[in-house]
């Protein structure tokens, strides 16, 4: 119907339905004079009325219907005969506004004159790409705009984590950091969609993946489920608004990707997606804070659980000396009594359960120099700064363990497990058989704990970790000697350091 003009297909309407130009003339408040030239294209109705005029047209032509002319019109668009009369009614309005905007162009009028919610120009304001990267720019400049005009945006991402490359993979982790810096400027609240379903050929990036977006930017109203996503097309939906899908090869490439803003589109395809969530969906995680894992004595049952295992990417409460562990929990919590009686317990198993039994940890060195210069600790995930003195006689603690303890292993993490990610930060993990949780990045004053609730990503955790203890030797220092020769020269240095500027340096 490309060919065919705004006027054309009024006439042909008129014809069919058997109506008269000077009935719907009437109806639409014209004089005959106008009908006539809109269909002999001298001339076209308004830009700034032609969502009302299509709407108006299409009620008068669907409302003279008798059984006959119903069919003719069903025939003429070649439709379903059995649609109904709603259907028919918005199918006349939006061609009628396509071929409106056709004719328009046809005759080398300008399109900014069309209104924007006409559904044309919402039709034509998409675009289409060829094997792009999976966050195109003109995704992210859309969210932009709305974030900038402070729109609050509800925002679905789905897609099927193993389905997608590595470059996409990382691209991935780049998202979350997008939307919180845009969160700055406007309420958003995101939602993925996580598919864990097919082989998962990296487990170590990931598992690093899902935790980091599990664990990064807090403040970021944010939740992640797994949905057991089937197909390898990823979709980000803005309600209301917008939308991008794009779709894979089975090795992860990106081979198409379209935009389009047609409200009709976007509407349904964000509640089809809002449906799978509601229906199949599956929270990876939820949070508690620090006070809540203390106090329901959460903690507790992770060291008192067998197969314990921790990543540590920052330096916490582990391998304090208990007077030190006491000295900082009466710093950080000594307001609250319950939280320190829970505390004294937890000390008390620590010392005579955890560092006397079957215990991995997998510990940053990078960690472990930026504490001894700094000072800074996450004690129960709340940052506090410690003195040169204290960290030492904590460190200390640490080299104790590993000299006289044949059941407690540490082993030094030096370098990067997924390059990409060396500027995040290092992510920590808790494991034992029946708990499995990690820590967010302190942000201002959000501090909570995430414990993992899906089966599949528990697997996933606990894969990960195996994976790690036993990478190859250029990550991952085993020999304990080299280990107490590094801490030992950790505390050397800061020796110095600490001698040379005093202990003010922190």
């Amino acid at each position: 119907m490309k060919n065919i003009t705004f006027g054309n297909v009024l006439e042909n309407l008129l014809y069919l339905s058997n109506q008269k130009k000077g009935s719907l003339a009437r109806a639409l408040g014209y004089d005959i004079s106008y009908v006539n030239k809109w269909i002999s294209s001298k001339n076209l109705p308004s830009s700034k009325r032609i969502n009302e005029i299509c709407k108006n047209i299409s009620d008068f032509i669907v409302d003279s219907l008798t059984e006959s002319t119903y069919e003719n019109l069903v025939k003429y668009f070649e439709i379903d005969k059995n649609c109904d009369e709603d259907y028919l009614n918005k199918y006349i309005e939006n061609t009628l506004k396509e071929i409106y905007l056709d004719t328009v162009n046809t005759n080398n009028k300008s399109l900014q004159s069309i209104p924007k919610n006409t559904h044309s120009e919402e039709y034509y304001n998409s675009l289409s790409n060829v094997k792009p990267i999976l966050i195109q720019k003109s995704l992210l400049d859309e969210i932009d705009s709305y974030a900038d005009k402070g729109d609050n945006l509800e925002i679905l991402v789905s897609l099927n984590l193993f389905d997608i490359n590595y470059k996409e993979k990382i691209s991935l982790g780049d998202m979350k950091r997008v939307f919180y810096e845009m969160s700055k400027k406007t309420n958003i609240k995101v939602k993925f969609l996580l598919g864990l379903k097919g082989e998962n050929q990296n487990e170590i990036l990931n598992s690093i993946l899902g935790i980091n977006l599990i664990s990064t930017y807090p403040s970021l109203n944010f939740e992640i489920y797994n949905c057991n996503l089937n197909y390898n097309t990823v979709i980000v939906a803005i309600k209301d608004k917008f939308l991008s899908t794009s779709i894979f090869s089975e090795e992860g490439d990106c081979l198409f990707s379209t935009t389009s803003k047609e409200k009709k589109l976007v509407s349904e395809l964000y509640d089809s997606i809002e449906y799978t969530l509601r229906n199949k969906g599956k929270n990876i995680c939820y949070k508690k804070t620090p006070d809540l894992m203390i106090e329901d004595q959460t903690y507790i049952q992770y060291i008192m659980n067998n197969d314990l295992r921790c990543l540590l990417g920052s330096i916490n409460e582990f391998f304090m000396p208990e007077d030190l562990f006491m000295e900082i929990a009466e710093r950080v919590f000594g307001d609250n009594k319950k939280i320190m009686n829970e505390l004294k317990k937890i000390n008390v198993f620590l010392h005579n359960a955890t560092y006397k039994s079957k215990l991995k940890v997998l510990l940053y060195e990078a960690e472990l120099r930026k504490y001894m210069s700094s000072g800074c600790l996450h004690f129960f995930n709340t940052p506090v700064t410690l003195t040169f003195k204290e960290r030492e006689r904590h460190i200390e603690y640490i080299e104790k363990i590993l000299m006289e303890s044949n059941d407690v292993e540490i082993r030094l993490v030096d370098g990067h497990f997924v390059e990409d990610f060396k500027n995040n930060e290092n992510p920590s993990l808790y494991l034992s058989k029946n708990l499995k949780f990690t820590k967010v990045h302190p942000e201002s004053g959000e501090n909570d704990y995430s414990i993992i609730w899906d089966k599949v990503f528990k697997g996933m955790c606990d894969s990960l970790f195996n994976a790690l203890w036993n990478a190859n030797g250029d990550i991952i220092l085993d020999n304990k000697e080299d280990i107490l020769d590094r801490i030992s020269k950790s505390i050397s240095y800061t020796k110095i350091i600490n001698k040379t500027f005093g202990d003010n340096i922190k």
